[in-house]
């Protein structure tokens, strides 16, 4: 059996399938042999189309799903070891697109204390924690509201801080941001954010939003339970034609200056950030017009 050598997450020769009986000749794979690894405090995001596997790698990372063939460590422990199950769950907490299936309190505050109530910590503990869990996610103000009566967004706010709550060493986030509006979903990437530059918290998240994507250290891109491009946001979106073959959209400015260049204009690949575009362009432009 391998030891941990100090990468946070690693993925060796990881398959999963759906499939009940794994004879079935028609098999189909959901992940098929992913080999990769995320360092601790690493900001990673998973990008890919329906269907390529993007929330099965985000399940096999909290232990909900298991793989079929293959083993994936977290922290070092083996995810198939059942002892050690509440362990994988407790380093790596999970923030699901739909945050009804993960609210069980009838109360705001009964819902985030739910977690570290199960860590076994002092009442005096949990209170603080929820309580700054709950202002982190802008929602100190509902701490007795029962979560029915809040809307999608509030809802997400809610299961978020549920999982900071327990102070994780990772936090998986699957399009968690799907239901908040464009200001809430800043706020929320933001906070995770500042969890990973204060706390050393790893982030993985799943997201379809370009512009959360461009803001991690590094992208995957999975298709057909394949990782088929693995880098910073600037080499991942520099593949623009790759992108879009496989259904996918990438940032506007990068978009942009990739039609910029198809007409001829000297402009550099993998553009990700409109302040960088700006600057880019000034300097072309001072250039011309200095450079008779």
């Amino acid at each position: 059996m391998m030891k941990y050598d100090g990468n946070f997450v690693e993925l060796h020769d990881v398959e999963f399938s759906y499939c009940a009986r794994r004879e079935s000749v028609q098999e189909s794979k959901a992940l098929d042999g992913l080999d990769l690894q995320i360092d601790k405090g690493e900001i990673v995001a998973i990008i890919g189309g329906n269907g390529s596997g993007k929330t099965t790698f985000a399940r096999l990372l909290n232990a909900l799903l298991l793989p079929t063939s293959g083993i994936v460590y977290i922290g070092g422990i083996d995810t198939k070891d059942k002892e050690r199950l509440w362990d994988v769950r407790r380093i790596a907490g999970m923030v699901f697109q739909n945050p009804d299936n993960q609210i069980v309190g009838t109360t705001v505050a009964e819902d985030v204390a739910f977690g570290p109530e199960n860590l076994g910590l002092e009442p005096e503990l949990i209170e603080v924690r929820v309580r700054d869990a709950l202002r982190d996610v802008a929602m100190t103000e509902l701490y007795d509201v029962a979560p029915h009566l809040l809307s999608g967004g509030q809802k997400q706010r809610v299961s978020l801080a549920a999982i900071i709550a327990m102070k994780p060493e990772c936090i998986i986030l699957d399009e968690a941001t799907a239901l908040l509006d464009p200001v809430a979903r800043k706020e929320v990437m933001n906070l995770v954010c500042r969890l990973n530059r204060e706390e050393g918290v790893t982030v993985v998240y799943i997201t379809h939003n370009m512009e959360e994507a461009r803001c991690a250290d590094r992208v995957l891109i999975l298709d057909a339970g394949k990782v088929v491009l693995d880098g910073t946001p600037r080499d991942v979106f520099s593949h623009v034609s790759l992108l879009r073959d496989l259904g996918l959209d990438v940032p506007q400015v990068t978009e942009l200056f990739d039609t910029l260049r198809k007409d001829g204009f000297d402009l550099p690949a993998g553009i990700v950030d409109v302040e960088e575009a700006i600057e880019v362009l000034v300097k072309k432009n001072s250039r011309k017009i200095c450079c008779p």
